[in-house]
């Protein structure tokens, strides 16, 4: 799993663009994206602590624990092919809405 952190590091820096280009240049504090960079961050943090806190509690005979916290995990892993299914379309939405509104805010 050590190896895999590059991998994650890529794969929230390709988060992240939109993140930055959503807080600079549309000047929102806190909007779509950010809500997808930051929950995309929770799951792979989720991920990686469930699969070591699994290993450490299985190592230690504790079983039913080490079952637990890989069901947890296997959950953040199922909702990170779930949520861009349903936020993606939605953040396209609503970054088009802001485009048009401030094209026809200037026109007046």
């Amino acid at each position: 799993m050590l190896r895999d952190w590059l991998a994650v590091a890529g794969y929230l820096r390709a988060a992240l663009v939109p993140y930055l280009i959503e807080r600079l240049v549309f000047k929102e504090r806190f909007g779509i994206f950010a809500l997808l960079f930051w929950l995309l961050a929770l799951q792979f943090t989720t991920i990686y602590l469930s699969f070591y806190a699994a290993r450490f509690l299985g190592n230690n005979d504790w079983v039913f624990l080490a079952g637990l916290s890989k069901a947890f995990g296997a959950m953040a892993f199922m909702t990170i092919g779930v949520i861009p299914l349903i936020a993606l379309p939605l953040s396209v939405l609503i970054a088009m809405a802001v485009l048009a509104f401030r094209l026809f805010r200037q026109a007046r």
